[in-house]
């Protein structure tokens, strides 16, 4: 197998900070010299206004040279098939325009999915001279259920399909299942819906698709998750000792995301890197890079 980038999957419920997480990872790993490439679930432009990349040249020159962000549109995958099969532009023009050619790409089982998987393949797999344009290719999932019904699209496609697709969705269905070059890290609030659906990902991630959590991120989490037993004594004892509701009500918070935070290491068997909420930051740019220290240890695959 040629050389290729390694892949990190963060994955998980919609709203628990996976694209945060992603620009946080790839900022860190480019600052220390990789070439990292992310893939974003949102067009660039919606991206800036989330999460803004402002200054980035300034003050982390290294990281600017090494840091790319794509968005992968299938829509446009599939337009650029029709315009290489349809020369003359006012015919392409013609077709991509149709309601008959719209209407069959949203509705076509997978198709826009496995369009993406392909170019999320050929991402990884682009190379000079025998060596990978990009050491980590790091993607920013969609919600669970996108995702999940993404890397199904291949499988489909091998199995209910024959000739050159069921060729290629074999192809595609066996690249995303080699966890050799894939580490899937769910990452999860301390809410309840979201551990239970990250629980239920990771089952179905194995179960359809070989795949295991290497590792699962806990994020935005109380100091209090993750403090020592002597630390939380003091601070749970202190709270008592004083009549205010909102000290108690954040300190009763804490204590049950620590119960919550211990339940998902005893269920998900993988590393688990609790995230805390970050008080103070100057900029976005301030915000991924103390997020990224903390990731440091993340693990990727080999």
């Amino acid at each position: 197998m040629p050389r290729q980038s390694k892949i990190v999957i963060l994955c998980g419920k919609g709203g628990v900070g996976k694209t945060t997480l992603s620009l946080s990872l790839g900022l860190r790993r480019a600052e220390q010299g990789e070439k990292v490439v992310v893939v974003s679930s949102h067009p660039l432009p919606e991206l800036a206004v989330a999460v803004s990349l402002h200054g980035i040249e300034r003050d982390y020159p290294a990281a600017a040279k090494n840091l790319f962000v794509v968005h992968i549109d299938p829509k446009e995958l599939l337009a650029d098939v029709v315009r290489a099969n349809f020369p003359m532009e006012w015919l392409a023009k013609a077709v991509l325009e149709s309601r008959l050619y719209n209407n069959l790409i949203e509705v076509a089982p997978g198709l826009k999915e496995f369009y993406f998987l392909a170019r999320l393949q050929e991402l990884a797999e682009r190379s000079a001279d025998g060596h990978p344009d990009y050491d980590l290719l790091l993607w920013d999932a969609p919600s669970t259920g996108h995702f999940l019904s993404t890397l199904d699209a291949a499988r489909n496609f091998e199995t209910f399909l024959t000739g050159p697709l069921a060729a290629a969705g074999a192809e595609l269905a066996h690249f995303f299942s080699n966890a050799e070059h894939i580490t899937v890290v769910p990452v999860t609030t301390l809410e309840e819906m979201a551990i239970d659906e990250t629980i239920e990902l990771c089952r179905k991630l194995e179960g359809r698709h070989r795949l295991r959590a290497t590792a699962v991120v806990l994020n935005l989490v109380s100091p209090l998750a993750t403090a020592g037993e002597a630390e939380v004594g003091e601070v749970a004892g202190a709270a008592l000792a004083q009549d205010d509701a909102a000290l108690r009500f954040a300190v009763e918070r804490g204590l049950l995301e620590r119960e919550r935070a211990a339940s998902v290491r005893a269920r998900i068997h993988a590393p688990a890197f609790a995230v805390e909420r970050m008080r103070a930051f100057s900029s976005d740019l301030d915000l991924l890079s103390q997020i990224g220290r903390v990731l440091d240890a993340l693990p990727t695959a080999a």
